[in-house]
């Protein structure tokens, strides 16, 4: 049932999709993620700031239904013991990589060779090749076995391929509007802007 939903979203999407994506252009995006709070620990008593992952991507259209590009991302969290306030928890991750998109409005258009979208969408499936660099330092953290306080530091780079969806309005000709799921962001469902240069 779940399937047969999704595929016909999917069915939905494309027959809304445009080639309004081109060849020669370049794209560049400013996102925005919705940041994961199913943080396991429990931060009462904590003050916590954030920053949500952002990231930059810049594309460049090859031809009128694939582009090639790059992506920069980055977020934060912070948590500050209220009662013992050198107690602190600090989370940062930095992503880069390169990305492919493939914009279905088009190579639909091409292979049928014939143009049935009309409008000013573009759909898109997008494959990303990240490097991803955490780290976690924290700060006078209570050792129930040793009876002490502690810091702990610790780094972690991992490379990852992660695809998403992606479908773009255009407001202006050069401005859309976008919205992402999947994981080629720091976060799970991203949005922003993009700007035909």
């Amino acid at each position: 049932m779940l399937r047969s939903f999704f595929l016909l979203l999917f069915i939905s999407i494309i027959g809304l999709a445009n080639a309004q994506y081109k060849k020669g252009d370049w794209y560049v995006s400013p996102k925005i993620s919705f940041a994961d709070y199913s943080d396991k620990n429990d931060w009462d008593g904590y003050s916590i700031s954030k920053i949500p992952p952002v990231s930059l991507t810049v594309e460049y259209g090859t031809n009128d239904w694939l582009s090639l590009g790059g992506m920069f991302g980055f977020n934060r969290d912070k948590y500050k013991n209220d009662t013992l306030t050198t107690n602190i928890h600090r989370y940062n991750k930095v992503a880069f990589g390169g990305l492919a998109s493939v914009h279905l409005a088009g190579w639909i258009e091409k292979w049928s060779n014939y143009s049935v979208f009309l409008g000013d969408w573009d759909f898109y499936v997008t494959g990303g090749m990240l490097l991803e660099w955490s780290s976690k330092n924290e700060k006078d953290v209570w050792n129930e076995e040793l009876q002490v306080y502690e810091d702990f530091k610790e780094t972690d780079v991992k490379f990852k391929i992660r695809p998403a969806i992606g479908v773009r309005y255009f407001v202006t000709d050069d401005v859309s509007m976008l919205v992402e799921v999947g994981r080629a962001n720091l976060g799970l469902v991203t949005t922003g802007l993009t700007w035909r240069l």
